[in-house]
């Protein structure tokens, strides 16, 4: 899904994540939009958002959730997971403005990053 289809058209097209978007040209104005359709998700369901990106050759991966849909025990709104093969697991308490921060970051740098969002349940760091 590109960011600017809706969450329904793409559950037609893969039923593994809520809804994805992909490499595609995008304005600031596009990104906002489509973080923000992120941010509505995270709020209200039990899902995860995963940036993936070719860039990273060592093929690290983030995930943002809500802290109340994992076992973490953190002081914080949402939190950041980040697995790095070359550096481990880290987990990051935050708080929604840093999701929307990062989330734009990524986006708006890396043209090849894509951001899908997928039930909690189905994610997991090593898919592709």
């Amino acid at each position: 899904m590109s960011v600017t289809d809706t969450p329904e058209s793409a559950t037609q097209h893969d039923s593994s994540s809520v809804f994805a978007s992909v490499p595609a040209p995008r304005s600031p104005t596009k990104v906002a939009s489509f973080v923000e359709r992120v941010l509505v998700e995270l709020r209200h369901e039990a899902v995860a958002a995963r940036y993936v990106t070719d860039l990273d050759q060592a093929g690290a991966k983030t995930i943002w959730c809500r802290v109340e849909h994992t076992p973490l025990d953190v002081d914080a709104e949402y939190v950041q997971i980040r697995d790095d093969p070359r550096l481990g697991v880290g987990v990051e308490p935050c708080s929604q403005a840093t999701v929307r921060e990062r989330l734009c970051q990524c986006l708006d740098h890396d043209r090849t990053g894509r951001v899908d969002v997928r039930p909690l349940a189905d994610v997991s760091m090593s898919d592709d």
